[in-house]
């Protein structure tokens, strides 16, 4: 009986460390891809003459920001989570957008809600933005469209 049981001990032993799924040489590698964020934006093509509504969407550029990256768009250099003097720089932060701009700029969202008005930012601070927050310029208005999935 005393044998049996040893035998079976050992039996289960070794069946229990070759059966083991983890190895040591066993890389586990995270899919970090899909933390990534892209941004979408949207301005009018400055070669176009027509003004306000009665812009048509193929008169609109359209500029998809990838995390950690710049680009220039319309004549300004935005960048995501990136930040560089002199550029329209956006950041994430708890799962909300938030921009700072070199120069002074009003923030008004699209369309306009009635009642609502747009207010006026500071050179160099820190403000929230929300899908649809049209950035105006002095040259440029350029509306943040949302986060793309």
């Amino acid at each position: 009986m005393t044998k049996n049981l040893l035998f079976t001990s050992i039996i289960l032993l070794i069946t229990s460390c070759t059966s083991n799924p983890k190895k040591e040489d066993q890389v586990v590698a995270e899919n970090f891809v899909d933390n990534l964020i892209t941004l979408e934006f949207a301005s009018k093509n400055p070669k176009v003459k027509t003004e306000g509504t009665d812009v048509s969407a193929s008169e609109m550029l359209h500029l998809y920001l990838t995390d950690n990256s710049q680009s220039d768009f319309v004549g300004k250099l935005l960048t995501l989570n990136n930040s560089i003097e002199g550029a329209i720089n956006f950041t994430t932060r708890n799962d909300s957008i938030f921009c700072t701009a070199p120069t002074g700029l009003m923030l008004m969202s699209m369309p306009p809600k009635p009642g609502f008005r747009p207010t006026i930012i500071a050179a160099n601070s820190e403000f929230y933005v929300t899908p649809m927050s049209l950035l105006k310029f002095d040259s440029v208005n350029i509306m943040f469209v949302g986060i793309v999935k």
